[in-house]
């Protein structure tokens, strides 16, 4: 069985915003052209944080088998909606495009 989390990260100095190792549920939702990345269970400050910053996000999602490599997926947000619901404590992040590599392809 696969393991599976998602990070979102400030893009200009790499401090980690919102990781789902931290109890953070997450959905990944294609809405025609647009990927609509909802994050529940996020603190406040950490997701006032991520609007305030939402021009310089990276978004990670890391697919980790058991029995393989790990499978790395990059989301561009660039100027897409990023919204968070104080009283849901759900964050949400439109993005447009993904990138998936496999480090190990790159480096041994």
């Amino acid at each position: 069985m696969a393991h599976e989390r998602v990070l979102v990260k400030h893009s200009v100095t790499g401090r980690m915003l919102v990781s789902s190792t931290e109890g953070v549920s997450y959905t990944f939702d294609r809405q025609g052209g647009l990927t609509l990345i909802t994050l529940c269970g996020v603190p406040a400050v950490k997701g006032q944080a991520v609007v305030e910053l939402k021009s310089e996000l990276n978004v990670f999602r890391f697919e980790e088998p058991q029995d393989g490599p790990a499978i790395k997926h990059w989301y561009y947000v660039g100027d897409n909606p990023v919204s968070y619901d104080s009283s849901s404590g759900c964050l949400k992040i439109a993005v447009q495009s993904e990138i998936e590599y496999r480090p190990d392809q790159y480096w041994e």
